[in-house]
């Protein structure tokens, strides 16, 4: 099964206040590791206060990554984001007798810190590096519009995009919220939600069925 690696940032940590930012990075990190310990090959790892690093199965990076953003704006009450490089490529390392990022190597990690240079560089808080040219051209261009999308999200939203994510239905969570289910849809709708996520499972089929 293809791995991704992820290396990530805090865009704006020093506005926000380095430690702080730093702390809330942590706490998030420690939640998606638990909530993603299935499909983590080495868990997430934060490095230097404000960045991060793990190796993903490529079916469910993007999953990672959706939390991760979603829990860092809505916690930060939408004063904090991360960029998020994404490398696709083989890892030198076994993957069974490794688990902390920091001590592997290979043309993925190569791949995902030029991937995390182009997102600093270009403003971008999705990029994926890789062999196949085809794919990366394409999963940017999607990234592209998703990150159009979110970015006009408040936090709230966020919540709830968040919410349908883990529950996979609007009426769950129209119960949960105590609105009608129409209410649910019409926002998710509306605010690009459903198409956000169809967009990043859909890569994420993608990018599972790679060859690294």
């Amino acid at each position: 099964m293809p791995h991704l690696v992820i290396n990530g940032d805090l865009i704006a940590s020093r506005a926000y206040g380095a430690g702080e930012a730093a702390r809330l990075l942590a706490d998030v990190v420690h939640e998606a590791n638990g909530r993603f310990a299935g499909a983590l090959t080495a868990p997430l790892r934060v490095v230097q206060g404000d960045a991060f690093q793990g190796v993903v199965r490529a079916g469910s990076v993007l999953r990672v990554v959706f939390f991760v953003q979603a829990r860092l704006v809505v916690r930060s009450n939408g004063r904090l984001k991360s960029r998020f490089g994404m490398g696709f490529g083989a890892i030198d390392q076994s993957l069974d007798a490794v688990s902390d990022p920091a001590l592997l190597t290979g043309p993925a990690f190569v791949a995902a810190a030029t991937a995390l240079e182009a997102a600093r560089r270009d403003k971008r808080q999705l990029v994926l590096e890789g062999p196949n040219p085809r794919l990366t051209t394409a999963a940017n261009g999607a990234f592209g519009l998703v990150e159009f999308v979110w970015n006009r999200w408040s936090p709230e939203v966020w919540r709830r995009a968040l919410r349908y994510d883990e529950l996979e239905d609007v009426g769950t969570l129209a119960e949960e919220l105590g609105v009608s289910y129409q209410a649910v849809h019409k926002q998710l709708h509306r605010r690009g939600v459903l198409a956000v996520r169809e967009a990043l499972l859909g890569l994420g089929g993608l990018l599972e069925r790679e060859e690294p």
